[in-house]
């Protein structure tokens, strides 16, 4: 009884504190610069607006069967804030009953694109706007944003779609499982694509790992556009799904901070470039193949310099000069890291 009477006299100045872990004030700084470089709601209302605009313009003639919005949007790989060569896809699911026409002439691919594009231009909301085409989309040029509209057919209402394996069965048995879109970059063709199936996928290993799939393809997309390395912004978010089912497969553990993840992927980036593209999670197909030789090694190079200055920040860090740390990471990620 008196030890307690002894122990309730101490004051609370005196009983001993649990001592609370220091910041990190690095990985404060990668968690801010992830958030940055997502796209707010108003922006992502925006784009869906946009999108009801065109369907209701293509619908008054046309016989649409559905509509959605697919592409790096829909996986939350789009980056913020918009600016005009940010793209927003948007896929319109044609009747092939109706619009049998563009499957059978030998034109049709072109056809179907152009008819896609007189539509919207002569719309007199879109009357200033650049309507171009581009191999299997429409492009619309808003001034912060470009919405690409892929007019499809459901693929197994197009028998002599081209498959993505070049004709192997099994992944488009199902009627529900994908659809074809227009391809004129090498002639005339319809070309299967499945953007439901590689959503899932997507989503299932972005949620298996906190959502930081999603967040380090953003990131990596920034460092591209700051670095001006010619990635296209589908190749950067292939290479870094393999990186994550690369550690999977092999069973390796994915680093738990973002500065040592980013680090982690930035080290094999070079070799990725070198290699010549990516594979494509659904079908395996090659993406990047447009870039040249020459365009590969300059994006490697450019990968590598990024990759050592990872590895002074790591160094500045465990050095105690954290503001030093910053600093250098900034060259990496753009004035916006801070």
């Amino acid at each position: 009884m008196a030890g307690q009477v002894l122990m309730d006299a101490i004051s609370d100045d005196d009983k001993p504190t649990e001592q609370k872990p220091e910041k990190d004030e690095v990985e404060e700084s990668y968690e801010d610069h992830v958030e940055k470089t997502e796209i707010t709601d108003r922006q992502a209302k925006t784009i869906s607006d946009r999108r009801d605009v065109i369907v209701d313009i293509l619908s008054r003639d046309l016989e649409i069967e559905d509509s959605q919005l697919i592409g790096s949007y829909t996986r939350g790989t789009m980056t913020g804030p918009l600016k005009k060569d940010s793209d927003a896809d948007v896929m319109i699911v044609l009747s092939a009953e109706e619009h049998r026409q563009w499957t059978e002439q030998k034109n049709g691919p072109t056809n179907c694109l152009q008819a896609i594009k007189r539509r919207i231009q002569n719309d007199p909301r879109f009357s200033e706007k650049e309507v171009t085409v581009d191999q299997n989309v429409v492009k619309v040029k808003y001034h912060d944003s470009t919405i690409e509209i892929a007019p499809a057919f459901r693929y197994h209402k197009i028998p002599h779609a081209d498959h993505p394996r070049g004709g192997i069965s099994g992944l488009f048995t199902d009627a529900s499982d994908g659809y074809a879109i227009p391809d004129t970059h090498n002639g005339q063709s319809w070309q299967g694509t499945n953007p439901r199936q590689y959503k899932q996928m997507f989503e299932a290993r972005d949620k298996a790992h906190n959502g930081k799939v999603s967040a380090l393809t953003r990131t990596m997309k920034k460092w591209s556009e700051n670095s001006d390395s010619g990635v296209r912004s589908y190749h950067m978010e292939t290479m870094v799904y393999n990186y994550f089912e690369e550690k999977s497969r092999r069973g390796e553990p994915v680093p738990d901070s973002y500065q040592e993840l980013t680090r982690d992927f930035v080290r094999t980036l070079p070799q990725r470039m070198k290699k010549g593209g990516a594979k494509e999670p659904v079908y395996g197909e090659k993406v990047s193949s447009d870039m040249s030789w020459r365009e590969r090694r300059q994006a490697a190079k450019k990968a590598k310099h990024a990759s050592k200055k990872l590895e002074e920040a790591k160094q500045l860090k465990e050095e105690g000069r954290t503001e030093e740390a910053k600093e250098k990471l900034k060259e990496v990620h753009g004035d916006g890291f801070n």
